[in-house]
């Protein structure tokens, strides 16, 4: 505990640098839709799905806030396995219906309403990109072919760590 409060202050500048490592990674999975070579899409460039993740990037703003909240006035007495475990609106927080295994809390966490909205920002941004050429349907396969495939990607690798640590 003496040491955690003699280091406080680095995860505050650890988290920015998290959070824009995230935010490249995921352009960078958006950037491979110019590989398609569709109409509308071609003046597309890196800075424009950089700023569409931005945008979307909010969204988990929102979910921060939303947890705080709930913690704060709503469920005020928690465990601390409660608040590591605990993120708004997704299927871990239905443990008592699905498994509870450790290497499972991470693509509960993952399944979530914040989640979805997320996705929503993003094909939407594709959408407004190309002008509309490219049609919602579309623009969710391209981010389901890119995004989707990179986010199962990272969900395989952490459940994959976290199966390492636990044997």
């Amino acid at each position: 505990m003496e040491s955690q409060k003699k280091w406080w202050w680095v995860s505050y500048a650890v988290m920015p640098l998290l959070i824009g490592i995230k935010v490249l990674l995921v352009a960078f999975c958006l950037n491979f839709i110019k590989l398609f070579d569709l109409p509308g899409l071609e003046k597309v460039e890196f800075k424009d799905f950089l700023f569409i993740v931005l945008v979307a990037e909010f969204i988990f703003i929102i979910a921060g806030f939303y947890k705080f909240v709930n913690f704060y006035w709503i469920e005020p007495n928690f465990t601390l396995e409660d608040l590591q475990t605990y993120y708004p609106i997704s299927l871990i927080n239905l443990r008592e219906y699905i498994s509870t295994e450790k290497w499972m809390a991470y693509p509960l966490q993952i399944t979530n309403l914040f989640e979805v909205f997320y996705w929503v920002i993003l094909v939407y941004g594709i959408t407004e990109l190309s002008e509309n050429k490219v049609k919602f349907g579309k623009a969710f396969s391209l981010v389901s072919i890119t995004y989707g495939v990179g986010l199962l990607f990272w969900v395989g690798i952490v459940c994959f760590i976290i199966l390492s640590a636990q044997y």
